[in-house]
């Protein structure tokens, strides 16, 4: 119980300052214990960083997983939602060092649900386009897109969530087309070093 209190102050404070830096000091106060009590359940801060980043993902945002890059713009709305009940901690791991050692935990998690997603769309795609799909992808749906678009151009999380859905699928519709084209030019499978000078990309 002492750790989940030490965690949940962590995110508290993290919430609160939305700072660069969160001192064990303001942490220990915040959950009523001494200093030396975090470093006796967390040796080292990327250990808290770590678990903070789980509670975060487990109590708050509540990550959805998903099978079918499909289903991300209904994922991406519902997060959007969170989100807004909890704005200052959604730009304090998008944006603040703190924040983003937190989220980089549960971001690798997601990416690898991003590439195990999208694997049956980019079958006879070059690597290259794979890699960029797959990092599109993975990069619209994120928080930081969530907080770009709030902050720079005073966006409502439902406009928010159009915005990426809109992206979203293009960006599928596109893919598919271009696996397709693959395989009907007959260059699927084919790695892109292998293409000759002339060979063309699709635009």
């Amino acid at each position: 119980m002492t750790r989940q209190r030490i965690v949940a102050a962590f995110v508290e404070t993290l919430e609160d300052e939305a700072a660069d830096d969160i001192s064990m000091a303001a942490v220990a106060k915040r959950a009523k214990v001494a200093e030396r009590t975090i470093y006796r359940h967390f040796k080292t801060r990327a250990e808290l960083f770590a678990a903070a980043g789980e509670w975060i993902e487990d109590n708050v945002f509540s990550y959805i997983p998903f099978t079918s890059p499909d289903e991300l713009p209904d994922i991406f709305r519902k997060l959007c939602k969170r989100f807004d009940r909890h704005p200052h901690l959604a730009r304090a791991i998008a944006v603040t060092r703190a924040g983003r050692r937190v989220r980089a935990g549960f971001r690798r998690h997601l990416i690898d649900q991003h590439r195990r997603a999208m694997a049956p769309l980019v079958r006879h795609l070059p690597a290259k386009e794979v890699r960029k799909a797959e990092a599109l992808a993975s990069y619209l749906n994120n928080v930081l897109a969530w907080n770009a678009m709030r902050e720079d151009f005073g966006m409502s999380s439902a406009e928010i969530a159009d915005a990426i859905e809109w992206a979203l699928r293009t960006l599928l519709n596109d893919v598919r087309q271009r696996d397709a084209a693959a395989v009907r030019s007959g260059k699927a499978g084919k790695s892109p070093r292998k293409r000759t000078a002339t060979s063309k990309v699709p635009a």
